[in-house]
C-alpha cells in the first residue's frame, strides 16, 4: 500500500460527513492504493457509526473507547497504518489535500524520512488571517520550544506532517504526550534518530471551531515540553533507533 492517511476524530458528527466526502474522492483521482483510517479519540456522539455506515472499502474506523487525547488517537492511528507513507491530517481538513501531493514529491525527490508543513513558508496571503495577539503568542510559543527542544522548526504545531513507515515505526511507539504537545515530542524524537526532515510550505485554509484554547493549552505544552526534555534525561525513550531512508 502506497498511502495511509489517518484522522483523529472527537465528537465530529456535524461534519465527518463532509469530510469523508472531500477527503475520499481526492484519495481515488490521485492514488491507486491507499487506505483511510479514522481514529475515533472516544466519542460521545454518532462519529462512529456515521464513518461506519459511509461505506467505502478503503475507509476505516478505529476507536480508543475512551477519550485519550489526540496524541494518542495519532499513535493508534499511525501504528495502524500500512502504507509506505502515512499521513495526518484534522478532521476539519484545514490544509489541502493537494499538500499530499507536494510532500510525496519532496519525499521521491529528498529521500525524507519526514515531510512537515509549514505555515511560516507560505509565501502568498494566507486564507485565514492571524490577530496580531495569536502571531505574538504563536512566536513566543514556538522560540520556547525550539529552546528547550532544539529542534530548529519554526513552526513545529502545523496539523499537516507525513512519515516513511520506518520513520513510523521508530517514532510513534515511543509517543507520550496525550494531548497537543504530541507534535513536539514526536519531531524531538524524530531529531535524537536522526531523520531527514523536510518542510513545505502549507496554507491554512480555515481555522474551524478550534478546540485549542490558547492560554490554557499554550502553558500545559510548555509544561509537556519540560517533560520530553526530562523523558531524554532519564532514559525513557530507546537510546537508538535505525531509521532506514526511503524513497
Amino acid at each position: 500500500m502506497e498511502i495511509s492517511l489517518v484522522i483523529p476524530a472527537y465528537n465530529e458528527e456535524k461534519r465527518i460527513t463532509h469530510t469523508l466526502q472531500m477527503v475520499m474522492p481526492f484519495m481515488d483521482n490521485h492514488f491507486q492504493s491507499y487506505e483511510v483510517i479514522v481514529v475515533d479519540d472516544g466519542s460521545s456522539d454518532q462519529t462512529v457509526s456515521i464513518v461506519q455506515g459511509f461505506g467505502h472499502p478503503n475507509l476505516h474506523v478505529s476507536s480508543l473507547g475512551q477519550n485519550m487525547g489526540k496524541g494518542m488517537a495519532l499513535k493508534q492511528g499511525m501504528l495502524l497504518a500500512g502504507g509506505k507513507y502515512i499521513f495526518f491530517m484534522d478532521a476539519d481538513l484545514p490544509y489541502p489535500l493537494e499538500s499530499m501531493n507536494e510532500a510525496l514529491a519532496v519525499f521521491y525527490a529528498k529521500k525524507a524520512d519526514l515531510v512537515i508543513g509549514g505555515r511560516d513558508l507560505y509565501q502568498e496571503k494566507s486564507d485565514v488571517p492571524y490577530p496580531l495577539s495569536r502571531k505574538i503568542a504563536s512566536t513566543a510559543f514556538s522560540l520556547f520550544i525550539n529552546s528547550v527542544l532544539h529542534l530548529n522548526i519554526p513552526d513545529t504545531q502545523c496539523g499537516f506532517k507525513g512519515f516513511t513507515r520506518a520513520a513510523t515505526n521508530a517514532i510513534f511507539p515511543q509517543l507520550t504526550i496525550q494531548g497537543f504537545g504530541f507534535d513536539f515530542e514526536m519531531l524531538f524524537l524524530a531529531r535524537k534518530y536522526g531523520c531527514h526532515i523536510e518542510r513545505i510550505p502549507v496554507n491554512l485554509r480555515h481555522s474551524g471551531d478550534s478546540k485549542v484554547n490558547i492560554v490554557k493549552d499554550s502553558l500545559k505544552m510548555a509544561q509537556d515540553a519540560i517533560h520530553v526534555r526530562m523523558n531524554d534525561w532519564n532514559g525513557v525513550y530507546s537510546k537508538w533507533k535505525e531509521v532506514s531512508h526511503e524513497g
